[in-house]
């Protein structure tokens, strides 16, 4: 038998079931899987912190607990809390007139001002703080109103029975969460009794997707998604703090590139003389409609889109979207547009030349190393393809006359005609050094300029030229990058 795989990462997260139910889960990491098991071990409280009481937010041994009695539910009641210098209320909130519930008590720690009233409850929803109604709040509203308070505090509370529950264990009643947030976005699809998980969830790393952008709005930034690379299979999952999440994310992500070697290997022994350059997964800004990943894949000399990881050799030979990296240009790598944030919607752009016309392509990455390898890959695939491939002819009209328009990185610009393949006449030839401008018309035209008595010639392509024309900007790009001009 076998050895078990080693765990490289073990710990407690959330899983979510439906839109508002989570259940504990003890996630294990091994160098191939993520399993999530909400068996007993899942059920077991944190290990206490070695930070003071009320230091830590969420860690059981140091939240209060005490029994709520039946006489309260529905009933309002006024509290008064007094400060303590350190510590302040004791309290957590969560909730919000964003979140479509009220502003909730979500902790209260032991031994500070809230516990020491014996008269608020997790659960209990808060109407009002010294006469400023709550009730319409965003959560935003709430943390600043009670961070304004002096040191008497009067609260209007309510206690919400149903609410409560949402910050209560499965495993342990009357126990907080050692974290929370509010429900999220809902989403389609069954919804899981959380008697029915019983049996590990177990996700291969190999070409598996993990995001935290995919998620539904996340203002603590502890939410993370995992994909498996057929896309049947996804976990939803909450760590207690963003340090956590981060370091989950980058986890997984560093085990599933480890992965990569692998994966390039099998996609080889499908289709031979396949040379992988790089491959992962993007997120696909469309122009009408919601946003899609893509499983990108970077040859020697194409760009392949696909929708999920190809297992065949038939969906290894069909992607969903080719192109050829010699008629492909980056024209945006950074923050989007509409982003404020410098390390918010990082994405890239690319542009198409086909013969249909200019395709334009934007995808979103999590990261910006993920910007920096794909923006590097992209632009060296480029100039690669170029010195690779150093000619392409295309069928066309001078003067009048049918002939053929060849274009070499190093012999430049060819009119010719030819016999059964074969070069018959040169009608012209130019350098590249010679081309002063180029253009088009976007429909069939194409208009060179190399000075001199022919002074502009102009070419009927009787196709769209875009991609004649992208050809001829990484021809150009490529002997720039030979002269060291470009970094």
């Amino acid at each position: 038998m076998a050895a078990a795989m080693k765990a490289q990462k073990t710990g407690l997260l959330e899983l979510r079931l439906t839109v508002d139910h989570w259940i504990r889960v003890l996630a294990t990491l091994t160098e191939d899987t993520l399993t999530v098991n909400p068996g007993e071990g899942a059920e077991e409280p944190a290990k206490p912190s070695p930070s003071p009481a009320g230091a830590v937010n969420g860690d059981p041994p140091n939240l209060s607990s005490s029994p709520v009695p039946e006489t309260i539910t529905n009933v309002k009641r006024t509290v008064r809390v007094t400060k303590q210098d350190v510590g302040g209320l004791g309290i957590s909130i969560k909730g919000g007139k964003e979140n479509k519930m009220p502003i909730l008590i979500s902790k209260i720690f032991k031994g500070l001002a809230a516990d020491q009233t014996e008269a608020l409850y997790v659960g209990d929803a808060i109407l009002s703080v010294n006469g400023f109604d709550l009730r319409e709040a965003t959560h935003d509203e709430a943390v600043q109103a009670l961070k304004k308070t002096g040191k008497e505090v009067i609260l209007e509370v309510k206690y919400i029975k149903e609410m409560s529950a949402f910050f209560k264990s499965s495993g342990s009643p009357g126990a907080s969460l050692p974290w929370d947030s509010p429900p999220s976005t809902p989403q389609r699809g069954n919804e899981v009794s959380p008697t029915e998980v019983k049996e590990p969830r177990i996700i291969p790393l190999k070409m598996c997707q993990v995001s935290r952008k995919q998620c539904p709005p996340d203002t603590e930034n502890r939410y993370f998604e995992v994909i498996s690379s057929n896309r049947k299979n996804s976990m939803f999952l909450r760590a207690k703090d963003p340090a956590m999440a981060q370091s989950w994310y980058n986890a997984i992500q560093a085990a599933t590139a480890s992965l990569l070697p692998q994966m390039k290997e099998e996609m080889k022994s499908m289709q031979p003389g396949m040379d992988v350059k790089h491959l992962g997964w993007l997120t696909e800004q469309m122009s009408q409609g919601p946003e899609k990943p893509v499983l990108a894949v970077l040859t020697e000399k194409d760009l392949l889109l696909y929708s999920s990881f190809p297992e065949s050799k038939e969906s290894l030979r069909n992607p969903t979207k080719s192109h050829s990296l010699i008629t492909t240009r980056l024209v945006h790598s950074g923050p989007g547009k509409s982003s404020p944030l410098l390390d918010s919607e990082l994405s890239f752009g690319l542009r198409s030349g086909t013969k249909q016309g200019v395709e334009t392509h934007v995808f979103r990455v999590d990261s910006a190393k993920e910007l920096s390898t794909w923006t590097h890959l992209l632009v060296e695939g480029c100039h690669n393809a170029a010195e690779l491939i150093k000619e392409v002819t295309a069928a066309c009209s001078w003067n009048g006359k049918e002939c053929m328009l060849g274009v070499h990185i190093d012999d430049g610009f060819t009119l010719f005609t030819e016999e059964m393949g074969v070069r018959k006449n040169i009608l012209l030839q130019q350098p590249f050094e010679r081309l002063r401008m180029s253009s088009d018309d976007g429909v069939r035209m194409m208009f060179l300029d190399f000075g001199g008595p022919e002074a502009e010639i102009q070419l009927d392509l009787h196709c769209c030229p875009k991609t004649l024309v992208f050809i001829i900007h990484s021809f150009l790009s490529a002997k720039v990058k030979r002269l060291g001009l470009l970094a």
